[in-house]
């Protein structure tokens, strides 16, 4: 190491800042620095992303490469509470937590990075590298390698930065479905028996972002509506294919036949696949949200990330599966969110074999897009007035609904129940305002309260009598 070959010097040099025989010179594992600063985050950015360990030597003069300053206990603990409020910040991501130390015990102060195991590593969304002695920003194919190289598995089995997390809801989704929970055969657990990142997508502070925005439109000069989800993943699955139902309108055509036709702006196993898709295969090494937008002729999502392994479009399109994130897809799969069978992709294209409208995929080393094209955006729809027109049984395409009830009950005539969750999104409301609608239909005996706590559903009571 540096310091040792500066030892052999003599440790003179150190307490009286006299040395003769320079330090080696700046290389892809050694960085120079006289005094600490902020740039320095972005040399350990580029160390992270090296393949060796690394130092950042601080009192050392980069051009003369001798020594300039000698740090004092006082400086030197100041500085490592620093680094330290740096690295459990979103600054850095993934979190280095453990491959960054602060070697204060050492005559020659310095600042030692290993080579993460989750490259690539971020710096305020930005990877960097060394290129020689300078720290440069990663391009994007070095990017994309990085990625395909590292252990698809790394991600969700690693150990979580948080580790008080809150698995209520998950646990109550397992209780809902009859399930038993075990942490650690569900991948919660790692073999020193910490928490690990499946465990904190599955809590309550999952805080990656799945965006939806409603366009008037096709161009996103206007928003109609939109909303930010995040949270336990199973819920927020729920929540989001709810809000996309809401604005999933059904058009009713009248033909020569006794019954008259009727289909969706976008079938439903289409937005379930693709969204799921999404939220299960995105690349979690990156902070960007998976971006929904619904225009009046498509419904497009994009995730985060290239395909997985360097996956080609073409194989993905025939049904070659390769898991980026398997202990998710383990969680799911028992939840029976998913298969785990590589089916997803062609359930999208079976639901509009019998169109002449097909799905878009586009993959690049950025992200992956699917284009859902609308089925009835030829007949022009009339234009939605979000959260207000629902679909109904009545004749004509759709029906305004200016009652709250009244919307709670029209949910409830296309599925079989209804949770507070899904009446604050129908209604733009709060839980307090929900409830009180909820508690008003079921005194008046017009709905079921079944289940308790996070289980709770309502029914419609005329259903349950049907039976």
């Amino acid at each position: 190491m540096l310091e040792e070959q500066a030892l052999r010097i003599g440790v003179t040099y150190v307490l009286s800042l006299e040395v003769t025989q320079p330090f080696p010179v700046e290389n892809e594992v050694i960085e120079y620095k006289e005094i600490f600063n902020e740039k320095c985050k972005k040399e350990i950015a580029a160390f992270l992303n090296g393949a060796q360990t690394a130092c950042i030597y601080f009192g050392v003069n980069d051009i003369s490469r001798k020594v300039t300053h000698i740090y004092t206990d006082d400086e030197k603990h100041e500085i490592e509470e620093q680094v330290g409020r740096w690295l459990s910040s979103p600054t850095y991501y993934p979190s280095p937590v453990g491959v960054v130390h602060v070697r204060t015990e050492r005559q020659l102060f310095c600042i030692e990075i290993q080579p993460g195991d989750a490259k690539p590593y971020f710096l305020d969304g930005r990877a960097y590298v060394r290129n020689g002695s300078e720290s440069v920003k990663a391009s994007q194919e070095r990017v994309t390698k990085m990625m395909v190289l590292q252990d698809l598995s790394s991600f969700d089995a690693s150990e979580s930065p948080i580790q008080d997390l809150r698995l209520d809801e998950i646990e109550g989704i397992f209780r809902r479905e009859k399930l038993n929970f075990k942490a650690k055969a569900l991948g919660f657990l790692n073999s020193q028996g910490l928490l690990t990142n499946v465990a904190f997508l599955m809590s309550s502070q999952n805080n990656f972002l799945v965006k939806v925005a409603i366009f008037d439109g096709v161009t996103v000069d206007q928003f109609k509506d939109r909303r930010a989800f995040s949270g336990c993943m199973p819920k927020q699955i729920d929540d989001i294919l709810t809000y996309i139902n809401l604005n999933n309108p059904l058009s009713a055509r009248i033909t020569g036949q006794p019954m008259r036709d009727e289909k969706r702006s976008y079938p439903g196993v289409a937005i379930r696949e693709s969204v799921i898709n999404a939220i299960v295969h995105r690349s979690y090494f990156s902070k960007s949200p998976i971006q929904i937008e619904i225009f009046d002729d498509r419904l497009t999502i994009m995730s985060p990330g290239p395909l997985p392994g360097g996956m080609k479009l073409k194989a993905v399109l025939a049904g070659q599966t390769l898991p980026r994130n398997p202990q998710v897809v383990k969680v799911l799969n028992k939840l029976k969110y998913i298969e785990d069978y590589g089916t997803g992709i062609r359930r999208i294209l079976n639901s509009y074999a019998d169109e002449q409208k097909t799905p878009k995929f586009r993959t690049s080393e950025d992200f992956v897009k699917v284009s859902l094209p609308n089925l009835n955006y030829r007949e022009k729809l009339p234009k939605s007035t979000f959260p207000n027109i629902v679909a109904t049984d009545d004749p004509g395409p759709v029906s305004v609904i200016v009652d709250e009830q009244g919307q709670i009950i029209n949910y409830l005539k296309n599925n079989l129940y209804i949770t507070r969750a899904i009446v604050e999104l129908l209604l733009g409301i709060k839980g307090s305002q929900a409830n009180k609608y909820l508690k008003q239909l079921v005194d008046s005996n017009i709905l079921k309260k079944v289940g308790s706590g996070s289980a709770t559903r309502y029914v419609l009571v005329h259903q349950i009598h049907s039976k």
